[in-house]
């Protein structure tokens, strides 16, 4: 991730106030989009400016998927999210937040702001840094990526457009693009195991040697070449095992 630090200096952090300690977040990320074609930066130093209270971000992202981070989430909460106003209590922790009557920001450990304006405001670089914010999140703080730990500003809130960050009919499955991408990001696919073929080895001694069935072994899109003659395999073949 291409990402510059530029702490506020200002009151605009949000949560806590003064020495009291940062709540432990239930909500890993609520996702905004800014509306307009300012740059990261420049939404950055608009939280900042002198005496500002709000509104801020943990963090913006450019449309070239630079991130700018304002606030380090695992000291205070930004005020993205507002006062809470007609929230989606279908959600769990939307639901747990509102019961609590702690304001709904300090349960929030990112709040990301992406640069874009329109039914569509997010990039690919855009939706890939914010899957990189979002599993780096659930490391730091050992929440699961899911819908009720992923929320977005238009479950908080209502907002004055017609989309926040996507209309109605896009939202779920531009959220799931997110959620899913960020879980791949914490739970690669395994590496894979190669075997190279010495004298006397057959596909189904290599198979069980693995774990596998010959069948499964097959499947591999690297052992295409055995599957009319699972016994032409050669000394020095490189099959791949897992």
């Amino acid at each position: 991730m291409n990402l510059v630090t530029a702490l506020l200096t200002n009151g605009a952090y949000g949560y806590p106030k003064g020495a009291a300690r940062r709540r432990k977040a239930t909500i890993l990320a609520c996702l905004h989009q800014t509306a307009n074609t300012a740059t990261a930066m420049a939404e950055r130093n608009y939280a900042n400016r002198a005496h500002s209270t709000g509104p801020s971000a943990t963090a913006y992202i450019d449309r070239d998927g630079s991130i700018v981070r304002a606030i380090l989430p695992g000291k205070h909460a930004a005020w993205s999210q507002g006062d809470v106003d007609h929230p989606d209590l279908t959600i769990p922790t939307v639901k747990a937040a509102v019961a609590s009557g702690v304001n709904m920001n300090e349960w929030v450990y990112e709040s990301l702001e992406v640069c874009g304006r329109g039914a569509e405001p997010f990039s690919s670089q855009q939706f890939e840094a914010v899957a990189q914010l979002v599993a780096a999140a659930s490391k730091a703080t050992g929440i699961k990526v899911n819908r009720s730990t992923v929320i977005v500003h238009r479950d908080v809130n209502t907002v004055n457009r017609p989309s926040d960050p996507w209309p109605a009919a896009t939202r779920e499955a531009r959220l799931k693009r997110v959620i899913d991408r960020a879980n791949a990001i914490l739970e690669p696919p395994p590496a894979i195991v190669n075997h190279v073929v010495v004298r006397g080895d057959t596909l189904g001694e290599i198979a069980t040697a693995h774990g596998l069935t010959l069948p499964k072994l097959l499947a591999y899109p690297e052992n295409a070449t055995y599957r009319k003659n699972p016994a032409l395999i050669h000394v020095g073949d490189v099959v791949r095992a897992r």
